[in-house]
């Protein structure tokens, strides 16, 4: 007997009967290892299932599919749910820091909740399937059937000074977001027609709608030409989410429309904001608040020429600050992109510039994306950013057009005066549609997608719902009764082709696709899908022809092997 480290060990004279203990306590512990590890899978085993089935069932029940594009299932209700809390901790958490004006009754409290009427309505009704409506339609209806029942007086609750800045504020991410769409890429491998489709119709149509204006319905040239460039835009979010929509079925692929209606209606976009700042400048171009340098020219010149400058510059300064390499690098760009824009629009209205600011934060926006693009050696620099807006322009879509609606007073309406805006409108459309066929006549498509491409420049929305209710501000804000009186017929026809035409034309656009576009198969589609990944990855070109090959080789081994 042996006593060590304290404890009692007692050694047996058979070695055999030690050795054959010693296995069974191994034994014993593995055995018990094991039935812990199989405890253990066991229960894993059961945790999976359990989420699995949990998974499925609330991805699958309850299944119900009418007037819904997927079948609504309890994600959709905890979606639902998820926003009714956000909004009612939202307006408790305001009500609490503003105290009375957030009580029902008081000013802030109505346009609250116009906000949120118009952003469930625009969304609810883009939702319901087949027709595609846009969300701007339900937005702008939203605010017209709160105005017309007399449940909020915008301008009596608020005034037009503060309306006036939250849109400014909105539509600074309209132009920080048309900047960065406009794709380079595109711009270089089709030039002409890019231009042509997106600068030909639309100046054609400025003019015509300019003469009717002048000659019909009796403005001075220059309000003339105003209305032309407001009524001359087409629906960039409408014409592109309709696309992208027939794009997912195959629709239009083939020729890669998707690609080319998106940097063309960037470009639209870009070109009538020019003019916008331009036109708008001339009408309102005044010499209380002009500085002496700034008399030398006139005032649409003078703007254009400034925009153009100082969206340039600050372009080029944000490029290179910070270094691209720097820790939150994208942070610290779109916290520039905003602040940049809101500078530039709300500064051309500290010093009579009046349209250059809007201006100025396209080109920013323009140059500096361009600039991390040449410097980062990437074409998906941006793409973060891109999204970014994506969402800002989603929150602030519901504000600006709700706000849009709920200015709009039917009492001032003549039926007289909407004929004549409604045989203007058609007018124009009409000679948008002729043109835009004769700018693709010299390209590769065929004569129903030269049609279907005349179909999709007609909807109405982004632009009209923005740019008419900055017209009536300026005529308001020097109170001039005859330029008020010129600022409201054109909001009215500015709202009519909104409330026509962003309907119809994504109904026309989603009906028509598949009658005149070619639809190309799951492989042809998912070879396209590919390629382009791997060109906006990769610097140096990668000829289709070769990928077409190779895919080609690839699906008849797969097709050999599967026969044999």
């Amino acid at each position: 007997m042996t006593v060590r480290y304290g404890k009692r060990v007692t050694f047996s004279d058979n070695s055999e009967e030690i050795e054959l203990n010693n296995d069974n306590i191994n034994q014993s512990r593995s055995n018990d290892e094991e039935d812990i590890e199989n405890t253990g899978e066991n229960s894993n085993n059961i945790k999976i299932l359990f989420y699995d089935s949990f998974r499925y069932f609330l991805t699958t029940s309850p299944s119900f599919d009418f007037m819904c594009k997927r079948p609504f299932t309890y994600i959709n209700l905890l979606w639902i749910i998820t926003h009714i809390i956000i909004i009612c901790i939202t307006y408790g958490a305001v009500l609490f820091l503003l105290g009375a004006p957030m009580m029902p009754g008081g000013n802030l409290f109505g346009l609250y909740w116009l906000i949120i009427s118009s952003y469930t309505l625009g969304w609810s009704i883009a939702y319901i399937p087949y027709i595609n409506l846009p969300p701007v339609f339900g937005m702008l209806l939203a605010g017209i059937i709160i105005r017309t029942t007399g449940l909020y007086n915008i301008h009596e609750e608020i005034g037009y000074s503060i309306t006036s800045k939250i849109r400014a504020v909105c539509l600074s991410f309209i132009t920080i977001r048309a900047g960065l769409e406009l794709s380079s890429t595109s711009l270089v491998r089709h030039p002409i027609f890019l231009l042509e489709l997106a600068l030909i119709p639309c100046t054609i149509e400025l003019f015509v709608i300019g003469l009717y204006s002048k000659f019909i319905l009796e403005y001075p040239w220059d309000w003339a030409f105003l209305s032309g460039v407001i009524m001359a835009s087409m629906s960039p979010v409408v014409t592109v989410n309709c696309i992208l929509t027939l794009a997912e079925k195959g629709y239009g692929e083939d020729r890669d429309m998707a690609t080319l209606f998106t940097t063309a209606a960037s470009i639209d976009g870009v070109h009538i904001v020019a003019l916008f700042s331009l036109c708008y400048s001339f009408v309102f171009s005044t010499n209380i608040d002009n500085t002496i340098w700034g008399t030398y020219l006139p005032g649409g010149l003078r703007d254009l020429f400034l925009g153009i400058i100082t969206g340039f510059v600050m372009g080029l300064i944000f490029a290179f600050l910070p270094y691209y390499e720097t820790k939150f690098v994208e942070t610290y760009r779109i916290l520039f992109l905003i602040l940049g824009s809101l500078f530039c629009i709300f500064g051309a209205t500290k010093i009579a510039i009046t349209g250059g600011g809007y201006l100025a934060s396209i080109f920013m926006s323009f140059i500096a994306g361009t600039g991390w693009k040449m410097l980062s050696e990437s074409p998906l620099t941006v793409t973060p950013l891109r999204r970014i807006t994506q969402i800002l322009w989603h929150i602030s879509q519901p504000i600006v057009v709700g706000l849009i609606g709920a200015e709009i007073d039917f009492s001032h309406w003549s039926l007289d005066r909407l004929s004549l805006h409604i045989i203007c409108i058609f007018i124009g459309l009409m000679t948008r549609s002729f043109f835009v066929i004769l700018a693709t006549i010299k390209t590769p498509f065929s004569i129903r997608e030269r049609i279907f491409i005349a179909l999709s420049w007609l909807p109405k929305g982004t632009f009209q719902a923005a740019f008419a209710p900055m017209t009536l501000e300026g005529a308001q804000q020097y109170k001039n009764p005859d330029d008020i009186s010129l600022a409201m017929d054109i909001v009215q026809m500015s709202l009519l082709a909104v409330v026509v035409l962003a309907p119809v034309g994504a109904i026309i656009m989603t009906v028509t696709g598949p009658i005149l576009l070619n639809k190309i198969d799951d492989v042809e589609s998912d070879r396209r899908r590919r390629l382009s990944f791997l060109r906006s990855r990769s610097l140096q070109p990668i000829h289709e022809d070769d990928e077409y090959q190779q895919d080609n080789q690839h699906y008849q081994n797969q097709s050999v092997n599967t026969d044999l």
